[in-house]
C-alpha cells in the first residue's frame, strides 16, 4: 500500500488535530495544483496518510526553557497529547488562505521579489537568525548555547531522553509501515528531518531492528523540506556522529532522497545535502540524492517566512515530487 508519512518541524505548535488539518490542507492544495488525481487518492484512502506530531513536546520544552510563557500558548491540546498549552486553533487560517490563493504560475523569482517588496522581511531577523547561528555554528557556539538558542531542537540533539520521546512519535507510524511492506514516502520538515535521519539510522544499523532490516523494505522517497542536516552544528550531534566508518549513515533503507530548500530559508542555510552525504551514494546505501531550490511564498503577521512548512507543501515543485511517487 502507498503510505505517505509526514513529520513537522520545530517551534511551538497548535494542537495535534489542528496541525494535521493545516498540513493536510496545504498538501492537498499543492497536489491539486499539479495532479488532482493524486489529491483524490489521499482523500479517498487510496493512499494512506499518517501524521507524526510532537508539537506538545516542543511546546513543553519551549515553556520549560523560558522561551515561551503558558500565556503565550492559550490553546488546549487534544486529550491524547495531554491537553497541554498550545497555539490557538485558527491562528494560521487567514495566512494560509492568502498562500493558497496564489496562482500556480506565480512561483518564480520575480514573484518572490514582488512578495518581499509588499511584506515585512524577516529572513534575517529574530527566531530565524538565532536558529541558523545555532545550527550552523557561525559564532562557534557550544552545545549549551545551541540549547539556549533553540530549546526544542537543542533538547532533541543534546538529550537522549528528549530525543527518544520525539523519535517515538515517528516510529509509531514508520516502523509498522516498513514491516508491512508499505510503499513509503516520508516527508519531513526542519527539525523533523533530523528526527527522520536518526530514526532511519537506528532501523538500518541497530540489531534491535533486525525485523525491519530483514524485510528489505525501504522508504521509496524521503523528501526533506527546509532541512538543517547539512549544518555542522547538527551533523556533530546526529545519532551516528561518533560511530566508526562502518556505522555511519542510514544504509539500505532509503531508495531516493530529494531535498528541497527555499531561497533565504536559514534553517536550511547549507542549502544542499548531496555533498554532505555523498558517501551514502558512493557506498550504495541509496540510489540517489538530489538537491532542489524553490521560492517559499508564506507570509504571516510577522512578514515573509521562507521556512514555513505550509509554504513548502503548497509549492508545485514539492507537489510534483509527491505526485510522482503516488503515480509510480
Amino acid at each position: 500500500m502507498k503510505h505517505l508519512i509526514i513529520i513537522h518541524g520545530r517551534s511551538t505548535k497548535p494542537s495535534g488535530s489542528e496541525k494535521e488539518r493545516l498540513v493536510k490542507k496545504a498538501l492537498l492544495h499543492g497536489l491539486n495544483r499539479v495532479d488532482a488525481s493524486s489529491a483524490d487518492k489521499i482523500e479517498n484512502g487510496g493512499v494512506k496518510c499518517s501524521f507524526a506530531y510532537y508539537g506538545d513536546i516542543n511546546n513543553r520544552l519551549m515553556i520549560a526553557a523560558g522561551e515561551k510563557k503558558k500565556s503565550d500558548l492559550p490553546g488546549v491540546n487534544d486529550p491524547g497529547y495531554g491537553s497541554g498549552p498550545c497555539e490557538l486553533p485558527g491562528s494560521y487560517d487567514d495566512d494560509l488562505e492568502k498562500l493558497l490563493a496564489r496562482k500556480t504560475t506565480a512561483f518564480k523569482k520575480a514573484d518572490y521579489q514582488k512578495l518581499l517588496g509588499e511584506h515585512k522581511d524577516r529572513r534575517w531577523k529574530d527566531d530565524a537568525a538565532r536558529v541558523i547561528s545555532a545550527v550552523a555554528g557561525i559564532f562557534g557556539m557550544n552545545d549549551q548555547l545551541v540549547a539556549k538558542a533553540t530549546p526544542d531542537m537543542g533538547a532533541y540533539l543534546l538529550s537522549r531522553k528528549a530525543g527518544s520521546e520525539v523519535r517515538q512519535r515517528l516510529a509509531i507510524h514508520l516502523q509498522p509501515a516498513l514491516l508491512a511492506g508499505d510503499d513509503v514516502c516520508l516527508v519531513s520538515h526542519s527539525m523533523g528531518c533530523i528526527v527522520a535521519y536518526d530514526t532511519l539510522w537506528k532501523y538500518s544499523q541497530m540489531s534491535e531492528y533486525k525485523a525491519v532490516q530483514d524485510t528489505g523494505n525501504r522508504v521509496s522517497l524521503w523528501l526533506t523540506l527546509g532541512c538543517p542536516l547539512g549544518e555542522p552544528g547538527v551533523i556533530k550531534n546526529l545519532y551516528d556522529a561518533h560511530e566508526p566508518a562502518d556505522g555511519k549513515h542510514p544504509r539500505h533503507i532509503i531508495r531516493r532522497w530529494e531535498n528541497v530548500a527555499a531561497h533565504d530559508d536559514f534553517v536550511s542555510h547549507d542549502e544542499g545535502v548531496a555533498d554532505d552525504f555523498k558517501e551514502m551514494r558512493r557506498l550504495g546505501y541509496l540510489e540517489s540524492i538530489k538537491d532542489r531550490r524553490i521560492y517559499n511564498f508564506w507570509t504571516g503577521s510577522d512578514g515573509a517566512n521562507p521556512h514555513k512548512f505550509y509554504g513548502y507543501l503548497d509549492h508545485p515543485e514539492v507537489a510534483r515530487l509527491i505526485a510522482g511517487w503516488i503515480a509510480a
